[in-house]
């Protein structure tokens, strides 16, 4: 039976290859053009920078100077490398000034009248700012990466993959479709996010989490303040390095909390919720827990306890 199914597909492999056309073979050979450009922008406003951008890869980092640094590449790839030149000039990019702060911005424009864009545009920026600026990134259809801020930052985004590491003060993120990774992080981190996996690592501060579809996995630090998390249609687990770390709240309707064995007696259930509620000795100057979630599961793992 399982040569029968070789056979079938070194016959339909074959077929494909009569059948289709050289275009779509063509397409692996895919030039790309790309041009650079660099602004250095003096004296950061008080409202720091806003990036506005669409298939971008956004990556901003704080650095020890005091001004800020913008390099941007713009690329267009194409299977004909003359349209990819022509159609590397409708990538179109603007930094300008508003409500105290910088607005670097990119649009995809053709100039000629209802032409239709050929080639994949899409643009690189590498922005590097003074450490406490303010960050505001909005991006669709790309990636943001921010690194070593410690003022406020601004996420929102859809269809992106979202990272971030060493951000210190305010964190707040709006996202859809997309996919959020942090770690080595302390922040007062509020997020509103639907269809999204988010996985944190190694983070403290106050954190705010809710999510409306999606998966959530996070590995909070001992020096953690607080986590609450509001959670729709997505399994949320939590790791942590001792159960006895943390006070827990947690809520789950529909499904079932997941302890390890020394704490599963703690758990009541009935058909339709299950609630999970402890202060360890001394509680008072342990951080909250707290977890709501709706139709999926609640998991609660320490280093060193393991679940059956």
């Amino acid at each position: 039976m399982k040569g029968s199914n070789r056979l079938f597909l070194h016959i339909l492999t074959l077929l494909l290859l009569l059948i289709l056309p050289s275009e779509v073979f063509a397409q692996k050979m895919v030039k790309v053009v790309t041009k650079t450009i660099s602004h250095r922008l003096e004296a950061p406003l008080d409202s720091g920078i806003l990036v506005q951008g669409k298939k971008a890869e956004v990556e901003v980092t704080g650095w020890d100077e005091t001004y800020i640094q913008v390099e941007m590449d713009l690329v267009a790839k194409h299977a004909n490398l003359e349209v990819a030149k022509e159609e590397l000039e409708y990538i179109q990019y603007k930094i300008s000034k508003k409500d105290a702060r910088y607005v670097i911005e990119n649009s995809f424009f053709s100039s000629r009248n209802k032409a239709r864009i050929k080639s994949s545009l899409s643009v690189v920026y590498r922005i590097f700012v003074p450490i406490n600026t303010k960050v505001v990134i909005n991006n669709q259809y790309g990636i943001v990466k921010v690194l070593n801020l410690f003022n406020s930052t601004h996420l929102d985004v859809k269809f992106c993959d979202v990272s971030f590491e060493r951000v210190f003060g305010e964190i707040y993120a709006k996202g859809e479709y997309s996919e959020f990774q942090g770690k080595n992080f302390d922040a007062r981190l509020k997020m509103d996010t639907k269809r999204t996996y988010i996985e944190f690592k190694e983070f403290a501060g106050q954190i705010e989490i809710q999510n409306n579809y999606g998966d959530i996995k996070l590995s909070p630090s001992p020096m953690l303040q607080f986590l609450g998390v509001i959670s729709r249609h997505g399994k949320v687990d939590v790791i942590v390095s001792s159960l006895s770390a943390f006070n827990y709240d947690v809520r789950v309707n529909s499904s079932y909390i997941d302890l390890p064995n020394t704490e599963s007696s703690f758990v009541k259930s009935n058909e339709k919720k299950s609630e999970f509620h402890f202060q360890r000795k001394n509680g008072l100057n342990k951080a909250n827990i707290n977890i709501t979630n709706l139709l999926y599961p609640v998991s609660i793992m320490a280093f060193n306890q393991r679940n059956p």
